[in-house]
């Protein structure tokens, strides 16, 4: 995955997702195999019916194409699609390529992000993987199957913090008052949201000069 970094820009964290999103692909290749192979060898018995004799000549490639199909389908096409599916964090945005038979990407600048949401089945913590959205004004970017998501949500939220002043939030150039009090607490999980939620700091203060 190579980038073209802009200036001051560093690579913080590159990923895939989980491996355990093969799991699925590789199951359904073991049980087309097993089915390919008991129909072909089914079709090689000396008591096959007279009907079914004559028939075998054209069952057996249909069958083995039809497994060979399957298998692409099921399984090559998962994995081919991992394989070129990577995330990318910098301290300047977040990079999402998604491919298969055909590439995306997008780019989302940090300075856009106005809360991060975990979001983890029961297997998936198990394994540490987990969805990170990433919420804007605009709704919401998904890193579907994020290794690791706790660390990943951690390690944007210190690249959010880091921030220089003049790419501050809320447009508020050389000043710290728009910047986002992020909760570590506003998780979300098995879809469940949290009570911890971001905060404009810069906001409050100026509702709180207002009211003084």
């Amino acid at each position: 995955m190579r980038l073209k970094l802009g200036d001051a820009e560093r690579v913080i964290v590159k990923t895939r997702q989980h491996p355990r999103v093969l799991v699925r692909p590789v199951v359904l290749m073991l049980l087309v195999i097993a089915a390919t192979g008991f129909g072909l060898g089914y079709l090689t018995r000396e008591d096959l019916p007279d009907w079914l004799v004559d028939l075998v000549p054209i069952l057996q490639p249909g069958i083995a194409g039809l497994g060979l199909l399957l298998v692409l389908a099921w399984t090559v096409t998962p994995y081919v699609r991992w394989i070129r599916t990577r995330y990318c964090l910098t301290n300047r945005r977040i990079i999402i390529r998604v491919g298969g038979a055909a590439r995306a990407q997008r780019e989302l600048p940090l300075i856009l992000i106005r809360e991060l949401v975990v979001r983890q089945s029961v297997m998936q913590r198990g394994s540490g993987a987990g969805h990170l959205v990433l919420m804007t004004s605009n709704g919401g970017t998904v890193l579907k199957n994020t290794p690791s998501v706790h660390r990943m949500r951690e390690l944007t939220l210190e690249a959010i913090e880091a921030l220089p002043r003049r790419v501050g939030f809320q447009g508020d150039e050389g000043s710290s008052e728009g910047r986002m009090d992020w909760a570590m607490n506003g998780d979300v999980r098995d879809g469940v949201p949290g009570h911890g939620r971001a905060r404009d700091i810069g906001a409050e203060r100026r509702m709180e000069m207002r009211h003084a």
